[in-house]
């Protein structure tokens, strides 16, 4: 798997929801300040996080069976985008609900989908190795979002801003995966 450069290909896409999702959940003391939505707005959003998780788990687990992984993979990140979008754009307190909304919707597919398209792209003889390697680097990239989002808000970027790069960073790893 290492010496394949498909999952090279794979891996922006795959790393994006852990990194930016735990970027943000961090973080969210400084969002909540910088949008000046009240103490507890994502707090109380991350009930429409877990209901749009839970109801995507399900749903994609039918849409990898009607349609399998490597064809919905592409389209993987496009919550992910829109919520970081919407955390860049709009200063509403009920945006927060919009943009958990879409990371719930993120966070499912990518616990669906990663785990079935391991399995459709090499097999299931080598998967528990995988998913071990695959399982670290989500890992790392966790940690990593912390240091990251840290250095820059240290260094004075808006959460606007810190939105913006993760977009980008999100369209990147569509277009890879599209490709």
């Amino acid at each position: 798997v290492i010496r394949d450069l498909k999952f090279y290909s794979v891996l922006p896409a795959m790393l994006a929801s852990s990194f930016i999702i735990t970027g943000i959940v961090i973080n969210q003391t400084f969002i909540i300040e910088s949008k000046d939505w009240g103490k507890f707005a994502i707090a109380k959003s991350f009930m429409i996080y877990s209901i749009l998780t839970v109801i995507t788990l399900f749903l994609s687990g039918y849409l990898v069976d009607k349609f399998t992984s490597r064809k919905i993979f592409p389209f993987l990140n496009v919550p992910l985008l829109l919520s970081v979008i919407i955390l860049a754009i709009f200063d509403h307190p009920y945006s927060a609900f919009i943009f958990m909304g879409f990371m719930g919707i993120s966070n499912g597919l990518t616990n669906v989908l990663i785990s079935s398209f391991w399995a459709e792209i090499y097999g299931v003889n080598y998967l528990g190795s995988i998913k071990a390697l695959t399982g670290s680097l989500m890992v790392f990239s966790t940690a990593l979002a912390t240091a990251v989002f840290g250095i820059l808000i240290d260094l004075g970027y808006s959460i606007e801003n810190i939105a913006f790069l993760c977009a980008v960073y999100t369209v990147i790893s569509i277009f890879i995966a599209i490709i």
